[in-house]
């Protein structure tokens, strides 16, 4: 049955990644199945996300059955908005956006009461703090997949500058009061049809503290590659691990790096750049590691450089679902990861090996043994590459796309 749906997505852009393509991605091949209508936003005033969606319809790219409405936040939440990014004045941006979520709720009931839609999807921001306003329509309302509940484990926040240490410091206490006295989250989770949640930990908090029923599910897709083969590795031949990101405190290179300290036949080559890019440069000289670093190169390079390695090393701490898991997936690649965030849901034991989230010594250990694995047990790489590809097929855009559609179905004609 095709039904009117109504998506609540502040970030939705053809033209980005992260939430903005997730936005898209769902709100472009839910078209084909029903009737979308989408609100996204802007709380800047150059309008990112307003500009994209201008170039999208000068160029044919919103598909028959989509309809866009973009809700520019007004002078004053502007105003709010651009005040955040002074010093200790971040929580303003939370501010902004409700405040913005009320015009988009105006917006909504514009369009309600011009054409009813049939549900409502709140989809991003997907962090569960703002669950905006559209659960008051009165129509069955779904949310999610909502992240952002799981607290950073305090051992590893230790070894971040301070800047890293003050602001999630800060955020673990905000995230426990939060998640516990919330009540337009709580109101909001009570009144949902369904709820999806990317992880263990907000699957927990939606049961055991708003007493809403939760199921797991990701927040993104995976383009699984036809060509996809699986990898496999000669006795002489080194382990080439690739490791790709932004190069922070929280994607945690350091640990890879502590890893494979003074491994022979392991290399690790690294995608990427950012600000504790010099510290882990001496700290691979000091531990006799074989890195290969690659800096900041286009897609089609990372695309070659995955090709050519032979598992992804994710040594993320705190994420979402990072896409390059499930492109390193896709590709037969498995994956080297911590049962945490969104990459402890998308990879399986089928897929790679995960590594618990405890301390740093528990994940340098974890991720040592891993390797000595793969590289001990000849069958243990084709195998877990023949599973990432399949996996790569249940997480596709396709799967996703199903899950939800079967979900809406479930209401009464």
């Amino acid at each position: 049955m095709r039904r009117r749906i109504l998506i609540s997505a502040y970030y939705c852009s053809p033209y980005q990644g992260g939430e903005a393509a997730v936005g898209w991605q769902v709100a472009s091949h839910l078209a084909q199945l029903h009737d979308v209508t989408v609100i996204c936003g802007d709380l800047s005033g150059d309008s990112p996300i307003g500009r994209d969606i201008e170039r999208a319809r000068s160029e044919g790219k919103i598909p028959p059955g989509l309809e866009i409405h973009h809700v520019q936040a007004d002078a004053h939440t502007q105003h709010i908005h651009d005040l955040h990014a002074l010093p200790g004045l971040w929580f303003l941006y939370y501010r902004a956006y409700r405040k913005w979520q009320l015009q988009a709720l105006r917006e909504a009931r514009r369009l309600h009461a011009a054409q009813p839609f049939d549900l409502v999807h709140h989809l991003t921001i997907i962090g569960y703090r703002e669950p905006g306003y559209l659960w008051q329509l009165g129509i069955p309302f779904f949310w999610g997949p909502l992240n952002g509940a799981a607290a950073l484990p305090w051992p590893f926040i230790s070894g971040f500058g301070l800047t890293g240490i003050y602001r999630h410091v800060i955020r673990n206490v905000m995230n426990a009061i939060q998640m516990r006295t919330s009540s337009r989250c709580r109101a909001a989770a009570r009144a949902a049809t369904q709820i999806w949640a990317v992880t263990r930990e907000d699957q927990q908090m939606v049961e055991n503290l708003w007493h809403a029923a939760a199921e797991q599910m990701i927040e993104t897709g995976a383009t699984p590659d036809p060509a996809a083969a699986a990898r496999t590795r000669a006795e002489t031949e080194p382990l080439r691990l690739v490791w790709c990101g932004l190069i922070e405190a929280r994607k945690a290179l350091h640990l890879a790096l502590q890893a494979i300290a003074r491994m022979e036949n392991v290399e690790l080559h690294v995608i990427g750049d950012g600000p504790e890019k010099s510290r882990c440069l001496a700290l691979a000289e000091e531990l006799a590691c074989t890195v290969v670093w690659h800096g900041r190169v286009d897609h089609a390079e990372v695309r070659r450089l995955m090709q050519q390695g032979h598992a992804l090393f994710h040594s993320s701490v705190k994420e979402g679902t990072p896409h390059v898991v499930l492109e390193a997936m896709s590709s037969g690649m498995p994956v080297l990861c911590h049962d945490a965030c969104g990459m402890g849901t998308a990879v399986d034991a089928t897929s790679g090996l995960k590594v618990p989230l405890v301390d740093p010594s528990v994940s340098v250990a974890g991720f040592r043994l891993a390797i000595l694995r793969l590289l001990d047990e000849p069958e243990l790489l084709p195998s877990l590459s023949t599973g990432a590809i399949a996996r790569s097929h249940t997480l596709s855009w396709e799967g996703l796309i199903g899950r939800l559609d079967r979900a809406y179905q479930s209401l009464p004609s």
